[in-house]
């Protein structure tokens, strides 16, 4: 790894951090306001809904030039309302302030991916370099998910959201620190002109074939991870779990990724990331059936990592699909970057969603087995669809 390239990485560790010791205790936060499980599926997805919201504008008006004024400033509202998270007592206080943390999240998350891309050394290895991209925000989640559990634990929810609100100077300190003036005018005066984005860019954007299929990756993986993601802390409160032994198992399972990701970029090399970005998906989805097959710390945490441990190669497989297959002459890299992240985002809409209405109408262990099954068949239907249409 380059030094230029470390340097990009450090701040969106401190992004991740701080938004995910807010993020992390949000499903437990709700279940004390004794909100039903169908509505904490729903309020969560409403962050996501925001952050798909913002996705193709931010997409659309990236310029490398002013990037890190925007993210700087997304960066700071989202610590803005990760303060106000401590006031949110009600369901309506909480459906605005999460809301608005999702349109802020989803700004700085298109911003900082595509400036991550295009600040790379030209003789920087891609591969390489988003499986460390990918790795970096494993372990800012591992990181944010341990202490918001451990914070909650020991000091309450609102001290946590409070603190990971301070946490929001550390990243914009960080992202000017370690990119001087210089270094900003430098990467201004070398960038060619682009034409100016229109809608109609974006629509034909949106089929292409290349992005097609790893678009409806980036979706299903997302749709897996935030069904889990929220209804394991349930899940565990429901078995007995603390606070903090949430946050650990959030936390390896994050740390998994954190550990594998950068790796992954030699296994997408051998393998093909095609191939494993589809074969990925169910076995993600079989594994995480298992859990409900439990109802100790130890056991849940080892399925779970396990799980963590397939979704980071296929992430890493899909990052490097966005990199490799889209080409920058059809699909600009803010407007790519955009419409990626925007998949995820549907499936963080659609994972908690799905989520909450199944644990409604079956259970919690019902969430898992029925949820992840599901995903798989629609999954493999979707791309089977997909290659079908090309083909003609």
């Amino acid at each position: 790894m380059k030094m230029t390239t470390l340097k990009l990485l450090v701040p969106i560790v401190a992004i991740t951090v701080q938004s995910n010791s807010a993020s992390t205790i949000i499903p437990p936060f709700l279940h004390d306001l004794r909100i039903p499980m169908a509505a904490i599926g729903t309020l969560i997805s409403l962050g996501p809904i925001l952050a798909l919201t913002s996705r193709l504008p931010v997409g659309m008006a990236y310029h490398r030039n002013r990037a890190q004024w925007l993210i700087s400033i997304g960066v700071l509202a989202m610590g803005i309302t990760n303060y106000f998270y401590s006031f949110a007592q009600d369901i309506l206080v909480f459906a605005i302030v999460h809301a608005l943390n999702g349109f802020a999240y989803g700004a700085v998350t298109t911003l900082y991916m595509a400036f991550y891309v295009d600040s790379l050394a030209p003789d920087e290895n891609r591969n390489h370099a988003m499986g460390y991209y990918v790795g970096t925000l494993a372990l800012g989640y591992s990181t944010g998910n341990f202490v918001g559990g451990l914070m909650a634990d020991h000091f309450g929810y609102e001290p946590t959201f409070q603190a990971a609100a301070l946490l929001s100077l550390l990243p914009v300190a960080l992202l000017w620190f370690l990119h001087g003036s210089d270094e900003r005018k430098s990467g201004a005066a070398n960038e060619k002109p682009k034409a100016k984005l229109t809608v109609k860019d974006s629509f034909r954007a949106l089929v292409e074939p290349e992005l097609v299929t790893v678009v409806i990756v980036a979706l299903f993986l997302n749709l897996l991870h935030q069904m889990s993601g929220v209804f394991i802390s349930l899940y565990g409160l429901a078995v007995g779990m603390t606070l903090t032994q949430i946050g650990v198992v959030r936390a390896a399972y994050a740390g998994c990724n954190a550990l594998t990701r950068p790796i992954s970029g030699h296994v997408v090399n051998k393998f093909g990331h095609r191939g494993l970005s589809y074969a990925g998906i169910p076995l993600q989805s079989a594994i995480l059936m298992l859990i409900p097959l439990f109802t100790g710390f130890g056991p849940i945490l080892a399925v779970y990592v396990l799980s963590g441990l397939m979704r980071a190669i296929v992430i890493v497989a899909n990052a490097v699909g966005l990199v490799q297959d889209v080409d920058e002459n059809k699909v600009q890299r803010g407007l790519a970057s955009g419409i990626y992240n925007a998949a995820g985002d549907l499936g963080n809409i659609l994972g908690p969603s799905i989520g909450g209405l199944i644990a409604q109408a079956t259970s919690l262990g019902g969430v898992f087995v029925i949820g992840s099954l599901g995903s798989t068949i629609l999954f493999l239907l979707v791309i089977w669809a997909v290659k079908f249409a090309q083909q003609r």
